[in-house]
C-alpha cells in the first residue's frame, strides 16, 4: 500500500486529473451557489420555457458537419504519430470552418432575437440571445477544447470554468428583481467568459486557411463519426427534452432541467477522467497500433472510477432528500428525477472505452450502439408516458437506453480484442487521399 500510494502520488496522470477535477469542483461550488439562488426565484415553468430554446440549438449543432469529430480524432492521432505538419493542417481547416459556422448560426439566432423583440416578446428575445452565445461555445469552443492536450492545457480548461462561474455569481443580485432576466444573463455571461478565456489561452494560434478539397475529405470522414457522436450526446438530449416538453409541459421540463443541473454539478470528476483518458487512448492507438494496449489503459479509470461514482450517486441521492426542501423548495417534486439522473455518473466512466471504437474507425459499431440505445430509449419513454409514469418514466427510459448502448459498445470491443487489429489500417482512408 505504501508503494502504491507513492506511485499514485508521483503519477502525472493522477496529478492532471486531480488538477482538472479540482478546478472543475471549485467552479461547481461557485456554480451551485448561483443555481441555489436561481432555484429560489425561478419557477419550474419559467425554467422549462427557457430550456425549450435549447432544442433549436441542439439541431443547429449539426452544421459543423463532423469536422469537430474529425478534429478530435485525427489531431491527437497525428500528434501521436509524430506528423505535426499534418496535425496542424487539419486544425487549420477545422478552425476556419468552425469560425464560419459559428458566425452564421449565431447570427441567425441573433436575428430571431431581434424579431422576438419587434413582436414585443422580451422573454423569447433573451432565450435566443443566450442560444447565440451557446452556439459559439459549442462550435468554436468545441474546436478549441480539442486542441487542449497537455497537463497545462487541462489546467487552463479548469480555470475557464472557474472564471465563468465567478462571472455568473456577479449576476445573482438581479434575481431579487427580475428572475427570468437574471437567469438568461447568468447563462449567457457564463458562456461568454468561458469562451473568451479559452480563446485567449488557446494552445494553437493558427492562421485562417481554408481549402475545399481538404474540407471535403475531412467531412467525408467526419460525418459518419459525427452521426454516432451526435446521436449519443446532442440528439439524445434533444429527444429527451422534446418528449418532456411535448407530452408533459414546460413545468415538467423545468423539473427535468433542475435535475440536469444537479447531474452537471456532480459529474465533474467523471468528466475529468474521460477528458484526460480519451485523447490518450487515441494517441496510444496512433503510436502503437495496439488495441490491447488501449484496453489496458482503460482498466485504471474503470476500476477506480466506477465504484467511486456509484458511491457518489448513492450519497448524493440521500443528501437531496434533506437539502432540496430547504434550499430549493419549488423543486421538491424533482427529487426522484434528480436521484435517477445521478445514476448516470458511473455510466459516464464506463463509456470511456468507446473512444477506442472512434479511434479505430469502427463507424458501423458506433452507430449500431448509439442508435440501438437511442431507439430503445425513445420507445420506452413513449410507453412510460402512455402508462402514466410521467417525468421519472422518461428519465428511467433514458438510463435503460444508455445501458443498452454500453452493452453494444462492450460487445464490439470484445469482438475486436480477440484479433490482432492493426490500427493503421483502421484509420480513415481520406487522410491519405488528402496527402496524395
Amino acid at each position: 500500500m505504501k508503494a502504491f500510494s507513492k506511485r499514485a502520488f508521483e503519477s502525472n496522470t493522477l496529478r492532471v486529473i486531480s488538477a482538472l477535477a479540482g478546478g472543475n469542483f471549485l467552479a461547481t461550488l461557485i456554480g451551485v451557489l448561483g443555481s441555489l439562488v436561481q432555484a429560489r426565484y425561478v419557477s419550474p415553468a419559467d425554467l422549462g420555457y427557457f430550456r425549450g430554446f435549447t432544442i433549436a440549438t441542439g439541431y443547429a449543432f449539426f452544421f459543423h458537419l463532423g469536422l469537430l469529430d474529425a478534429m478530435q480524432r485525427l489531431y491527437p492521432y497525428y500528434v501521436g504519430k509524430g506528423d505535426d505538419n499534418r496535425a496542424r493542417s487539419i486544425a487549420e481547416i477545422c478552425q476556419a470552418w468552425m469560425a464560419g459556422v459559428t458566425v452564421v448560426v449565431s447570427g441567425a439566432f441573433v436575428l430571431m432575437a431581434a424579431v422576438s423583440l419587434w413582436r414585443g416578446n422580451e422573454r423569447a428575445m433573451l432565450g435566443w440571445l443566450v442560444q447565440a452565445l451557446a452556439m459559439v461555445g459549442f462550435i468554436y469552443g468545441g474546436y478549441m477544447s480539442a486542441t487542449y492536450r497537455s497537463g497545462h492545457d487541462f489546467t487552463s480548461l479548469a480555470k475557464g470554468g472557474v472564471y465563468s462561474s465567478i462571472a455568473s455569481v456577479l449576476v445573482l443580485p438581479l434575481f431579487l428583481l427580475w428572475p427570468y432576466f437574471a437567469m438568461a444573463v447568468r447563462s449567457g455571461i457564463s458562456s461568454l467568459v468561458n469562451i473568451l478565456y479559452l480563446h485567449a489561452r488557446r494552445p494553437l494560434r493558427l492562421k485562417l486557411r481554408f481549402a475545399w478539397g481538404e474540407w471535403f475529405e475531412l467531412v467525408k470522414g467526419g460525418i459518419p463519426i459525427f452521426v454516432a457522436s451526435y446521436g449519443a450526446a446532442t440528439l439524445w438530449s434533444v429527444v429527451e427534452t422534446s418528449l418532456v416538453l411535448r407530452f408533459l409541459g414546460a413545468g415538467a421540463l423545468g423539473l427535468w432541467s433542475m435535475g440536469f443541473m444537479v447531474l452537471e454539478a456532480a459529474n465533474k470528476v467523471p468528466q475529468a477522467v474521460t477528458a484526460v483518458y480519451v485523447p490518450r487512448l487515441t494517441e496510444t492507438l496512433g503510436r502503437t497500433s495496439d488495441v490491447a494496449a488501449c484496453l489496458r489503459l482503460c482498466k485504471k479509470p474503470l476500476a477506480f472510477g466506477v465504484p467511486a461514482m456509484i458511491a457518489l450517486a448513492v450519497v448524493g441521492s440521500l443528501a437531496l432528500r434533506f437539502l432540496v426542501p430547504v434550499v430549493m423548495p419549488k423543486y421538491i417534486a424533482a427529487i426522484p428525477t434528480m436521484s435517477l439522473m445521478l445514476l448516470m455518473l458511473p455510466l459516464i466512466v464506463l463509456d470511456t472505452p468507446y473512444a477506442i471504437l472512434v479511434a479505430m474507425g469502427k463507424i458501423l459499431h458506433q452507430n449500431v450502439a448509439v442508435y440501438a440505445g437511442l431507439g430503445s430509449f425513445a420507445l420506452l419513454a413513449l410507453a412510460a408516458i402512455n402508462l402514466g409514469f410521467g417525468l421519472n418514466g422518461v428519465v428511467a427510459a433514458s438510463l435503460v437506453g444508455r445501458v443498452v448502448r454500453l452493452v453494444a459498445v462492450y460487445t464490439s470491443l470484445y469482438r475486436v480484442s480477440r484479433y490482432p487489429v492493426v490500427a493503421e489500417a483502421a484509420m480513415p482512408a481520406q487522410t491519405s487521399q488528402t496527402e496524395a
